[in-house]
């Protein structure tokens, strides 16, 4: 195939004009590593391989990218990949390329991740799902969970006495703040011992019984 036309296009791209009329772009790096230029004859696996090491190329920038303004899995970042019109190929080449360099870091996300949530008085329950979320291993999720140590009834008495001390003098208030919390991944006994702190878990119903 060979190249008649190289023209530079937005987002560091090259695009390759061949004589039977069709076209393909290229990041402007590989073109100048391999000096393609105009009246190169290229041939077909080449240029195949080409192509996949500029989309590798891009997808480790834009991986890059994503890191920079914030912290990611090995699978977010692979969906962000994809969803960004990347081939699967080489969103999963350039992954495997960060993780190789420690770039990105499953199990130092899920730490960080856990210690953040323990900070924000997020119930281990509810943290486990959340690490699920960010696209974190089950199995690693399950590991980190167990690591991570956490004072439930501390977290309890910071939500009661901070976001929902307003609500315990409301109508049926200790009834809400009660299932508020147990919907936060809390278990029935250690909110109603938290309730108990401030005389409040005689105000709760026969249906909070456990």
């Amino acid at each position: 195939m060979l190249i008649v036309s190289l023209e530079k296009q937005k987002k560091h791209l090259v695009k390759l004009g061949f004589s039977d009329g069709s076209s393909c772009l290229l990041d402007i790096d590989v073109c100048a590593d391999n000096s393609i230029c105009t009246g190169t004859d290229i041939q077909e696996e080449m240029l195949q391989r080409l192509c996949f090491e500029s989309d590798f190329r891009r997808a480790k920038s834009r991986a890059l990218w994503y890191l920079d303004r914030s912290d990611y899995t090995a699978n977010a970042i692979y969906k962000k990949l994809v969803t960004a019109k990347f081939s699967k190929e080489a969103a999963a080449a350039a992954i495997a390329r960060l993780e190789e360099l420690g770039i990105i870091d499953d199990r130092r996300f899920a730490e960080r991740f856990c210690e953040k949530c323990a900070e924000r008085n997020i119930s281990k329950r509810e943290m486990f799902y959340k690490m699920l979320e960010k696209g974190v291993d089950y199995e690693l999720a399950k590991e980190m969970l167990d690591e991570t140590e956490v004072d439930e009834q501390t977290q309890l008495k910071n939500l009661i006495e901070g976001k929902y001390a307003s609500r315990l003098c409301g109508e049926r208030g200790t009834e809400k703040v009660f299932a508020a919390l147990v919907r936060k991944g809390f278990s029935y006994s250690a909110v109603r011992s938290a309730l108990r702190e401030y005389g409040k878990e005689s105000e709760l119903n026969g249906e909070y019984d456990v």
